[in-house]
């Protein structure tokens, strides 16, 4: 978004169409597909027990683009791509814009585009939050509360996404772990 101190989106580019927008479902024709998605997201869900058997799968609340910056943000960004796309480098390759097509002009419709199809980007984090408040799970040695000898060693004790992709940040968690866990035996 204009005036924002830092990048606040995400782009990627595929050679490749995908079946409306579906990533890894190609088209049966050639294209290229853009992937949009927000640093920071504020919109939250959660993860609620559905009963005390451990055979019923939990509640998930997705709550995919409930915060309003979230909404205007990927706006902004699905406007930003169509405008690299007339770019003259780009434009000369493009014949016809199929997703979310060129009938998709206003914000609401473009907002609605996105919460048709959007996904997580696979880069889940804090379900099991870390710190030595009531409600976290796991202490800051991310050793799990109330259960001896179990870390738990993931993007899951993430409180906030990082500004890019979770791999290196889980990665550093990882060696931090290995030291914590060296160090206590």
């Amino acid at each position: 978004m204009p005036g924002v101190a830092t990048p606040d989106v995400q782009f990627a580019f595929a050679p490749a169409s995908y079946v409306e927008g579906q990533f890894g479902v190609l088209d049966n024709f050639p294209g290229m597909t853009c992937g949009i998605w927000r640093h920071w997201p504020a919109s939250r869900g959660s993860i609620h027990m559905a009963s005390t058997d451990p055979e019923v799968q939990p509640t998930i609340r997705l709550n995919y683009l409930s915060d309003r910056i979230d909404q205007e943000t990927i706006v902004g960004g699905l406007r930003k791509a169509r405008e690299l796309f007339a770019q003259p480098a780009l434009a000369k390759f493009v014949d016809v814009e199929t997703v979310p097509g060129p009938e998709v002009q206003t914000d609401d419709e473009l907002l609605d585009f996105a919460r048709r199809t959007g996904s997580t980007v696979f880069h889940p984090i804090g379900t099991c939050k870390m710190g030595t408040d009531p409600m976290a799970v796991v202490d800051p040695e991310l050793q799990m509360h109330g259960l001896d000898g179990l870390r738990v060693v993931d993007a899951s004790v993430m409180r906030l996404m990082p500004s890019a992709n979770t791999n290196a940040a889980v990665l550093m968690i990882a060696e931090k772990a290995a030291d914590m866990i060296k160090a206590a035996n």
